[in-house]
């Protein structure tokens, strides 16, 4: 698991390859408001949910985490700062993998059948799927791309993906202090250094870097693009590939299926109101 997701991080970091400060300017405002708007939406709607359903306050906060900003992700790091128990995440994850795997294959589907441009496809699948791995996932089997003109739907789902993870370690925060009054725990485990820095994703330090060195032509013309962009295209779509696959690994029917009851029946509406909207 760690494995697969350091090679989605590290394509991550060479996707920047692909952005200047002026594209990031141009679909950053949007993608701000729209991120936002259904973090915040999702949270709300799932521990509401959760709670109508006799939930726990910590298993329906690691669910709203996942629903919320990025899928598996989030659920583990959402899972010390409320105190979740190892059944309550591992619900929360089988749940976003069930969630994913039909994700993947309807979306593609939907997009091509009422006519969404790649750009549009990227903005939902950026917004509407939960987790990171899924959205590439998705926008690569919407729209390949190739190393010379590379995926459209990609560049902007990405985007919009990393924009939501941005926000993990203010919901991990804000969801430590909501389950904290809720289950009646002592604030004191709510640490602004331990529950929000350590949270920061480190890795979109690591893309920003590389927006900088397109941005002031480091490696080469974008213009067509030099063939230092075409290797570096090239070696982050290896870098997917090997990650994507290693995820693919992890999905056992054993683990799906214990995605049973209130936090199947409670992602799954959270989920699907969250694509829908979107």
């Amino acid at each position: 698991m760690l494995t697969s997701r350091l090679f989605i991080k590290l394509g991550v970091i060479l996707l920047g390859s692909l952005y200047s400060f002026v594209d990031l300017a141009q679909l950053g405002a949007t993608a701000i408001i729209l991120v936002l708007f259904f973090i915040i939406f999702t949270m709300i709607f799932t521990l509401w949910l959760g709670n109508r359903y006799g939930m726990d306050p910590a298993s329906s906060a690691v669910l709203a985490a996942g629903t919320a900003v990025c899928g598996v992700s989030a659920v583990v790091a959402t899972a010390p700062a409320v105190r979740a128990r190892t059944t309550d995440v591992v619900y929360s994850i089988a749940t976003i993998l069930s969630f994913g795997v039909a994700s993947l294959f309807i979306f593609p589907l939907v997009g091509a059948i009422i006519g969404l441009s790649p750009h549009q496809f990227g903005v939902w699948a950026g917004t509407g799927i939960l987790s990171s791995g899924q959205v590439l996932a998705a926008c690569l089997a919407f729209d390949p791309g190739t190393a010379e003109h590379a995926s459209v739907s990609l560049k902007t789902g990405e985007i919009y993906n990393l924009t939501r993870v941005l926000f993990l370690p203010f919901v991990v925060l804000a969801l430590a202090a909501v389950t904290s009054k809720s289950a009646q725990l002592p604030d004191e485990h709510i640490n602004i250094h331990t529950g929000l820095w350590s949270k920061f994703p480190v890795f979109v330090l690591g893309f920003l870097v590389m927006v900088f060195l397109t941005s002031f032509g480091f490696l080469g013309h974008t213009s067509p693009p030099s063939p230092e962009l075409i290797t570096i295209r090239k070696l982050y779509n290896w870098f997917f590939a090997i990650g994507l696959t290693g995820l693919g690994m992890q999905i056992s029917l054993k683990e799906l299926r214990k995605a049973g009851g209130k936090p199947l029946a409670v992602g799954s509406a959270a989920a699907l109101l969250k694509a829908v909207l979107a």
